[in-house]
């Protein structure tokens, strides 16, 4: 029973080198995971999209040209058929162009927000590969409990088996330590159902068949917590929902900006040279160059509502960026405390388990010398087991309240 604690600890521990198994460490499974999950690569691709899309608004400030053709073939009667065509190339080139700039900056913030949803759809990624190893971990070290726990009422029941035969025990006690066995099997085939599933579901996460043998993982050791919390406040102010806030803050600015840019006037030059005539080649040709200005001055109110309507949206996204500030820097505290308080937890789970096994290594010598009752030893045996189960489950709750942390932290 005591080999039972040092294995216990094995579930904060890096999973040993198997010789004739790869180990899987996180960093490892992180590339994998990144590289084939559709999320991932879906928020890519509309991340790309907005930068292309921004690279097209950027042309609004450069010069345009483009070639032009024509041909045409008439007739009637009385008179032979005739040709025409024409042919030149033309450009134009903005002077005043007050809608580009608003354009321009509506297309960097829908880069900005790409990014943001994309570190958004990582974090949580992350935070689910983290679970699955945590869990398959634990499991693992669950059923190597469970094993020991099978092995200890399989001898318990046979002490009581004999004692029942030599008259000393009554057959309450062998009957409750039979179905302690019993149950003991039964929760053993739950646990390795439970492990069969997770190792499905880690193989899903990473993209790999789901029939694939799960490997040995390695998670690395949660670091300790921070005595304080406003060590993290730079690095929040990083965190992809407040970029994303920043984002729909900056479109409704630019939105704002382009509404009051209506209300002025654009100019741009333009210039051109082309041939025609009824031959091929012609002699006829001519050029042009000239500029326009276009001055808004009635719109029914529309441009001075586009107007208002931007202002109060502008507004909006203001509050919009403030609640999202709070609630980052609250749920990220929340979090922060949450983790100081698993790893004081994981204090308290090891002092009851080794008071716990030493109560049973006593309790159980002194039932074998007859000094203590039948109940006494069963209490303290079933007590025994909760608590090693308990020290498994704060471990596990330790490395997920740290993955919880920095998913709050947008990591």
């Amino acid at each position: 029973m005591r080999n039972a604690s040092a294995a216990l600890l094995l579930l904060l521990l890096p999973a040993a080198l198997c010789a004739q198994t790869a180990v899987l460490t996180f960093e490892a499974a992180e590339k994998a995971m990144l590289a084939a999950n559709p999320r991932t690569a879906a928020a890519a691709l509309e991340l790309e999209t907005a930068r292309l899309r921004a690279a097209a608004a950027r042309a609004g400030f450069y010069p345009s040209f483009s070639a032009d053709a024509s041909y045409g073939r008439s007739g009637g009667q009385g008179r032979a058929d005739g040709n025409s065509y024409s042919y030149g190339i033309g450009g134009t080139q903005p002077l005043f162009a007050p809608s580009v700039p608003a354009a321009v900056r509506a297309a960097d913030a829908a880069v900005k927000s790409g990014q943001a949803a994309y570190n958004s759809i990582t974090s949580d990624l992350r935070y689910q590969l983290k679970t699955a190893f945590a869990s398959i971990l634990n499991s693992r070290e669950t059923i190597k409990l469970s094993e020991e726990t099978l092995k200890r009422r399989a001898e318990n029941l046979e002490l009581i088996r004999l004692k029942y035969q030599a008259g000393r025990e009554n057959k309450a006690a062998l009957l409750e330590t039979e179905a302690a066995l019993k149950t003991a099997q039964w929760q053993h085939e739950k646990y390795k159902n439970a492990q069969h599933m997770l190792e499905r579901g880690l193989n899903r996460l990473l993209g790999r068949a789901a029939q694939a043998p799960a490997p040995e993982l390695e998670l690395p050791l949660p670091p300790a917590p921070p005595e304080e919390f406003s060590v993290f406040s730079q690095r929040l102010e990083a965190h992809y929902s407040l970029m994303s806030a920043r984002a729909a803050l900056a479109a409704a600015q630019a939105a704002l900006n382009g509404a009051k840019n209506a209300l002025l006037p654009s100019a741009s030059a333009s210039g051109g040279y082309s041939w025609s005539g009824t031959d091929w080649p012609g002699t006829s040709n001519g050029w042009r160059l000239g500029a326009s200005v276009s001055v808004p001055l009635f719109s029914s109110g529309r441009l001075s509502s586009d107007l208002a309507a931007e202002k109060t949206s502008w507004r909006a996204a203001e509050f919009g960026l403030k609640n999202v500030s709070d609630e980052v820097y609250l749920n990220a505290e929340e979090a922060f405390f949450a983790w100081r308080e698993a790893g004081a937890y994981m204090n308290v789970a090891k002092s009851s388990l080794d008071a716990a096994e030493a109560r049973a290594w006593l309790v159980r010598k002194q039932y074998l010398a007859g000094q203590a009752s039948y109940f006494e030893w069963r209490n303290v045996e079933d007590q025994f087991i909760i608590e090693q189960n308990q020290y498994l489950a704060a471990g596990r709750g330790l490395i997920l309240s740290h993955a919880a942390f920095a998913r709050a932290i947008g990591e």
